[in-house]
């Protein structure tokens, strides 16, 4: 049992600093190239919503991660709003009205129920950075980092909703984890000069930040 407590918070750890990266690489590149806003504030909703779970189901290692999570991504998309110089009311919203709902269902749903509604958000918001992978002639913005810790944590979640027996854990971390490596597969293949639009890929030299 105390494996799996240690363990929990290094998936706690991990996941607490994961989105670092993406705010990182919006500083120095003074971009949002590439950026998904979609994702970030469903990423931001689903963020509010894990918090609550994790407080209800009494792990703190999921609260402090989610926490943290939902911060890093309010930070992203106020950056992704600056940048692309877009209203309040077109960006937050969003994210908000997801947390809530996650919340609701939490509350009056089951733990299962939470960890199959709760991929829906995260689905959209991750099919909505493919999308843009596809898409943006530009991905200056997209964190390299991001993407390998991203898809990384999932795994790392998922050993730990296995061996702590949280069931909204494993449906969670098992569909999540498929989406980031599709995303990681594709970034890997624009970085290296692949174009899925009719535009040429510019490729930055620090892409991997």
């Amino acid at each position: 049992m105390t494996m799996v407590v240690i363990w929990g918070w290094v998936c706690a750890l991990a996941g607490t600093f994961a989105s670092l990266p993406q705010v990182v690489r919006l500083l120095r590149a003074g971009t949002s190239d590439g950026v998904s806003l979609l994702m970030w504030q469903l990423l931001l909703g689903v963020g509010i919503g894990w918090t609550a779970h994790g407080f209800t189901v009494g792990h703190a290692n999921v609260v402090v991660p989610n926490l943290a999570s939902a911060l890093f991504a309010a930070c992203v998309v106020a950056m992704v709003q600056r940048d692309r110089g877009l209203p309040s009311a077109r960006v937050w919203p969003l994210g908000i009205i997801v947390g809530i709902a996650c919340i609701a269902v939490e509350q009056f749903g089951s733990s299962a129920l939470f960890g199959i509604v709760v991929i829906l958000p995260i689905a959209v918001g991750a099919l909505g950075q493919t999308r843009d992978l596809l898409r943006s002639p530009d991905i200056t913005g997209l964190s390299g980092s991001y993407m390998v810790v991203a898809f990384v944590l999932q795994g790392m979640w998922l050993s730990w909703g296995f061996a702590a027996g949280d069931i909204s854990i494993q449906i969670c971390a098992s569909a999540v984890g498929l989406l980031a490596g599709i995303n990681l597969v594709l970034w890997l293949a624009r970085v290296r000069g692949v174009s899925f639009a009719s535009a040429p890929v510019p490729v930055p030299e620090d892409a991997v930040v």
